[in-house]
C-alpha cells in the first residue's frame, strides 16, 4: 500500500500523536512530517527521536501551533484531547489548502462529524484507532502501539468521497483493518466496549482509595481489572461526558446484569451463578482483541 500523503502534521505529540509519528517512520514513509503543540516535555522528547537510520522523526517541530507550514500540508491529523477538537478543526478550515484533507483519532464523534463536516467538507474524515494504553506524554509513545490493530473510520453523512478512499489508504499503509461506521453507531459500540469499561475500573478502584489493608494483597486478577484505571483521569472525563448518553444506557444495562448476580448470590443459586459466568467467558471468547 502506498501511502497518498507527502506532507503531513500531527497536532498533539501525546501517546497517540507521538506514536503515530514514530509508526510512520518505521513503515518507511520519508515525506514531510511536522509536529506541532504538546507539553515542553513532549515537545523536548519528539526533537531527539530518530528513526532506525538515525535521522530526526519530525522535519519541524513547533510549540505554537498557528506557526505550522500550514499552506504545505496535504494531511492533517488531530490527536488532541476532545475538549480541543472542535477550535482546530476552525483553524483548519481557514488555514488549510482547499485540498488538504484532515482527521483525527477521537474516541467520542458525537457532533464533531457534523461540524467537522460543515467546516470542511469531503476532506474531512473522523478516524479512531482501535488501540491505547494507560502511558500518557511522547515519552510513552512507542511505534508497536499501532501494530496489528483495527481503525474505524467514520466518513460524512453524504457516504463515501475521495478523503474516505485517501483516508483508508493512510491507514492501511500503517497495517490497520478497517471498520466503516456511522458516527452514533460508533459511539454506542464503544460505549460498551471502552467507555463503561473505563469507567467501571476507575470506579472500583476509587472505593479502595482509604483501605490500606487491601494495598499489600492485590494478585494478577486486581492488576489485570483495573489497568485501564492508571490511564489519564482529565482525559477520560471528556471521552466519558462527551459520550454520557450512551455510557449512561450501557450503565443501566450492566445495572440490570448485578441486580441478576446479587439474586444469585443472595439465594445462594450455584446453577444459575455458574451459568452466568460461563455466559460471560464464552462472550469473551467471541472478541478479537488486539494482542498487545
Amino acid at each position: 500500500m502506498v501511502i497518498p500523503f507527502s506532507r503531513i502534521a500531527i497536532i498533539g505529540l501525546g501517546l497517540m500523536g507521538g506514536s503515530l509519528a514514530l509508526a510512520l517512520r518505521a513503515h518507511g514513509y520519508a515525506g514531510a512530517l511536522w509536529g506541532a503543540g504538546g507539553s515542553p516535555e513532549d515537545l523536548h522528547l519528539a526533537a531527539k527521536a530518530q528513526d532506525a537510520s538515525g535521522k530526526s522523526i519530525f522535519t519541524g517541530l513547533y510549540a505554537e501551533v498557528s506557526e505550522l507550514p500550514w499552506e504545505q500540508l496535504d494531511f492533517l491529523i488531530l490527536a488532541v484531547p476532545p475538549a480541543h477538537l472542535s477550535s482546530y478543526l476552525v483553524l483548519a478550515s481557514e488555514r488549510l489548502p482547499a485540498a488538504a484533507m484532515v482527521t483525527d483519532l477521537a474516541s467520542v464523534k458525537g457532533d464533531l462529524l457534523t461540524l467537522g463536516e460543515s467546516l470542511l467538507g469531503k476532506r474531512y474524515v473522523s478516524s479512531h484507532p482501535l488501540i491505547g494504553s494507560e502511558g500518557r506524554g511522547f515519552g510513552s509513545a512507542s511505534a508497536e502501539l499501532y501494530q496489528d490493530y483495527r481503525c474505524v473510520l467514520c466518513p460524512g453523512s453524504d457516504g463515501p468521497a475521495q478523503a474516505l478512499t485517501q483516508v483508508a489508504a493512510f491507514w492501511q499503509f500503517l497495517g490497520a483493518e478497517l471498520l466503516i461506521l456511522d458516527g452514533r453507531k460508533h459511539d454506542m459500540i464503544m460505549a460498551a466496549t471502552s467507555h463503561l469499561p473505563h469507567l467501571l475500573a476507575f470506579a472500583y478502584l476509587a472505593g479502595f482509595a482509604e483501605r490500606k489493608e487491601l494495598w499489600n494483597c492485590a494478585g494478577g486478577g486486581l492488576r489485570d481489572f483495573s489497568r485501564i484505571a492508571a490511564a489519564n483521569p482529565k482525559l477520560w472525563t471528556e471521552i466519558l461526558l462527551g459520550n454520557r448518553e450512551a455510557v449512561g444506557q450501557e450503565l443501566r444495562n450492566f445495572r440490570k446484569r448485578l441486580a441478576q448476580v446479587e439474586a444469585f448470590l443472595e439465594h445462594a443459586d450455584a446453577t444459575s451463578l455458574e451459568n452466568f459466568l460461563a455466559q460471560g467467558q464464552e462472550a469473551r471468547s467471541r472478541f478479537l482483541f488486539p494482542p498487545h
